[in-house]
């Protein structure tokens, strides 16, 4: 027969008690109390057959130990599910203590190991920093800036050694070095290096083929195949490496930087050399329907103009209209 308990029970600490939901000061307190109300130890002892006084004092009153009785109710389930008695195993607080304290050492041991591994992988990770349709910034831990073109990636370490600022380039980018003459900053590109102390220069490394171009400072560039094919180049210089071997001028290409600058200048300019101005610029291919369109000359000056309104400019004067699908444009007469 089910036993009834008095609504003068405090169910709110019967829950606690029984879900493990006490301190250890209250839950010495709680075992004083059931040494001199037995009614208590009879509802612990009953709380798997009888939940009547319980969902009643739930009802009535809302209290902070919501999830204590909420625990309590689904450990009753559970046991009534399987029809086996509940079972309640307390131990002294010198165990409680000993098995607290194990498992704090071995979490400390645990954290440490990781910090000390997480330490190690970080300090020596190589990051590789790609830039897909859109030109990207990188600030290296030095300050060195590194600007990345479309279709671009940049290999660098995340601090670099003590005697040397080491990095690979995978297509384009334009770089401003910070000075320190005593840690050299070497870029690797392809089968290129270029070595600087501190200075701004571009480098292309696409379609088998490394280009330098320096705009302040002095570089070094060679051969990686051949380290005693070497050149220095200064500010207006423009070294080409291909196959080996090394070739050096003066530039007159004013849209060489353009990717970087978004400033476009045309002197009477074929529009074949617009167009590939334009492609290298704003990453699309430009096509002509007819070839003696390609001969038709260009004058004017651009600076961070949108691509539409360059080709609605370029066309004008010819009576010319443009078709565009994706990435590639068509230039033709218009009807």
């Amino acid at each position: 027969m089910t036993k009834k308990f008095s609504h003068t029970l405090d169910w709110e600490i019967i829950s606690k008690y029984l879900s493990g939901e006490m301190t250890e000061s209250e839950q010495k307190v709680f075992e004083a109390e059931m040494a001199v109300n037995p009614g208590y130890a009879e509802a612990i002892k009953a709380s798997g057959k009888d939940l009547t006084h319980a969902d009643l004092y739930l009802a009535e009153k809302a209290f902070d130990s919501d999830n204590a009785w909420q625990n309590v109710k689904k450990r009753i389930v559970r046991k009534e599910i399987a029809n086996t008695k509940l079972s309640i195993y307390r131990l002294s607080p010198f165990k409680t203590f000993m098995r607290v304290a194990a498992s704090i050492i071995i979490l400390l041991g645990i954290g440490l190991l990781a910090q000390t591994t997480y330490t190690h992988l970080y300090s020596n990770k190589t990051f590789v920093c790609e830039s897909n349709e859109t030109n990207r910034s990188i600030t290296l831990e030095d300050g060195s800036v590194i600007t990345l073109n479309s279709d671009s990636k940049l290999i660098y370490p995340r601090k670099f050694k003590a005697k040397e600022r080491r990095i690979e380039l995978i297509g384009e980018a334009f770089f401003n070095i910070a000075k320190n003459p005593d840690k050299p900053f070497i870029i690797k590109a392809q089968d290129a290096e270029v070595r600087v102390l501190g200075t701004s220069f571009n480098i292309n490394a696409t379609k088998n083929k490394v280009e330098v171009l320096v705009e302040t400072g002095r570089i070094q560039f060679s051969s990686i195949n051949k380290p005693s094919n070497k050149l220095v180049l200064i500010p207006g210089d423009f070294a080409r490496l291909k196959e080996s071997k090394l070739e050096k001028t003066v530039s007159r290409d004013d849209n060489y930087l353009s990717w970087k600058t978004r400033q476009i200048i045309f002197r009477d300019t074929k529009l074949y050399e617009v167009a590939r101005v334009l492609g290298r610029t704003y990453q699309v291919q430009i096509h002509f329907q007819e070839e003696d369109l390609k001969n038709l000359a260009l004058n004017s000056t651009f600076d961070h103009e949108p691509l539409d309104n360059i080709l609605n400019y370029m066309c004008s004067p010819f009576n010319l209209i443009y078709e565009k699908k994706g990435k590639v444009i068509l230039i033709k007469r218009a009807n």
